[in-house]
């Protein structure tokens, strides 16, 4: 794994192109993915993860592209993460960073990437997670990670995330009560993106009404017009001001989703184990054919794993 440690090294330099080549290597391999974050766990990174999240047609990209703007300007380094459907055809995403944000493409100080939500339609892959950790490594000053929709997908970014940004728009009191309720509760910052066109007001008061403190920060809510600039900067004052806040919440919301993980990768490598077991495909053959019910047969299984690790522990 020499090369792993060269491009590792690399990317602590701020090389973007093999930033990129690491993490198409980390989307297509799971042990390439293992590998490194087994070499760079624990290594201090930089950046802030601020999560855009909101409906489709909000214009969740077009604040982020103000945002990139304004941000390297000022001097900052930006990486951008955009979690996109999985094309049923190709297998990657549907939208593409050559699609949207095409100006910052040459820009120095911007990196953007692509991400397909590999797993499943509505939960985000799980290499996005150990992407994110490799993008800490590159120096950027932020990273901003845009999702799709309002589903579970955003609740867990939401969760690796320091700042979350709800995006709206007017006249959705509501299609706010159909979003995902974890969505609704962990955002940080809601913005009424296309104020200009009327009904925010009725979008604010629904907000207002279903919105409260947490540990100390009330949330605000600010309009934003999409071709207006300066209706941005209150935002990124808003993001600046809650990421210099200490946040003990935080701390929290990391821990719940690395008890998920470890599960997660629990259930993959029993899953693993047992597959390649010949009572494996015995007990689906007799699922299939009634003869034993599921639970009974998962109960079996479980026995064969246990069994299995007794007799390693007995050989070591």
């Amino acid at each position: 794994m020499g090369k792993i440690e060269d491009m590792i090294e690399k990317i602590r330099e701020g090389n973007k192109v093999t930033l990129s080549k690491l993490i198409t290597k980390m989307e297509n391999d799971p042990e390439i993915r293992k590998e490194v974050i087994k070499r760079i766990y624990g290594c201090p990174v930089k950046g802030r993860i601020i999560c855009f999240t909101g409906p489709p047609g909000v214009g969740k990209s077009t604040l982020i592209d103000h945002v990139i703007s304004i941000l390297t300007e000022g001097g900052k380094k930006v990486g951008v993460i955009l979690v996109d459907p999985r094309s049923p055809y190709t297998g990657g995403s549907l939208l593409g960073d050559r699609i949207r944000m095409q100006r910052h493409a040459t820009n120095p100080n911007v990196f953007i990437r692509s991400i397909s939500c590999a797993d499943n339609p509505e939960g985000i892959s799980r290499s996005v997670k150990d992407i994110l950790k490799v993008m800490g490594l590159s120096g950027m000053d932020y990273i901003v990670v845009e999702t799709v929709g309002t589903g579970q997908i955003a609740v867990e970014v939401s969760y690796i995330c320091h700042t979350t940004v709800l995006v709206l728009m007017p006249n959705m009191g509501d299609d706010i009560q159909m979003m995902k309720a974890g969505i609704i509760e962990s955002a940080d910052i809601y913005v009424i993106n296309k104020s200009d066109i009327g009904g925010a007001d009725l979008t604010e008061a629904y907000l207002k009404d279903n919105i409260e403190p947490r540990d100390g920060w009330e949330p605000p809510i600010i309009r934003t017009v999409g071709y207006n600039r300066a209706t941005v900067i209150p935002l990124i004052e808003k993001i600046e001001e809650h990421l210099k806040r200490e946040n003990p919440m935080y701390l929290e919301k990391i821990r719940g989703l690395l008890k998920t993980m470890f599960l997660d990768y629990i259930d993959d490598f029993a899953a693993h184990f047992l597959e390649n077991k010949s009572d494996f495909e015995h007990l689906v053959k007799k699922v299939a054919k009634c003869e034993k019910d599921y639970y009974t047969a998962v109960e079996e299984l479980y026995d064969v794993f246990k069994k299995e690790v007794i007799c390693r522990d007995k050989k070591d």
